[in-house]
């Protein structure tokens, strides 16, 4: 419910611009380093925003769930940008703010910094695209005291643009 919450209040604070072609996309990911055993799924709105030079940039709002001994759930949003670098494919970059459902040993803090890097591939109006999601508290930025190993996840993402 939050989620949806979070999605209607992007859409109705950042309206459509004249271009604009939204998507919505779901992640499969397994994780790695200090998240090694577990499954994370990740379903992801974005929605276009004003470009900034040569990029296309967009707000995105989430909602996470990973598997494992340091199971959590987690509902954010984030700014990303994106570089076209042919017709077919590109490389974007989003940095954002989340809520998880519960601290864990990985993750000392109930609101996160969420980051996600990946390649995609544009086909018609499926997308899909390779990644890197990461949740962290950014304890060694901030010197905040508490466990911060983070959340690392490789993904595999398929959506839809509309």
């Amino acid at each position: 419910m939050r989620c949806l919450l979070l999605i209607a209040a992007i859409t109705l604070l950042f309206p459509a611009l004249a271009a604009s072609a939204d998507s919505l996309s779901g992640d499969v990911g397994v994780g790695f380093h200090f998240s090694t055993g577990s499954t994370a799924f990740l379903l992801r709105y974005q929605h276009d925003a004003r470009p900034l030079s040569i990029f296309s940039t967009y707000y995105e709002a989430s909602y996470a769930f990973w598997n494992g001994p340091d199971h959590a759930n987690a509902v954010g949003v984030a700014w990303g940008i994106q570089w076209a670098r042919t017709t077919y494919d590109y490389l974007t970059l989003a940095v954002g703010l989340s809520h998880i459902s519960r601290t864990t040993p990985n993750l000392g803090q109930p609101f996160e910094f969420y980051g996600r890097a990946a390649y995609g591939i544009n086909v018609g109006k499926a997308l899909f695209s390779i990644g890197w999601t990461h949740y962290s508290d950014a304890k060694f930025l901030f010197g905040w005291s508490g466990p911060n190993n983070a959340e690392n996840f490789a993904t595999l993402s398929l959506g839809i643009r509309f």
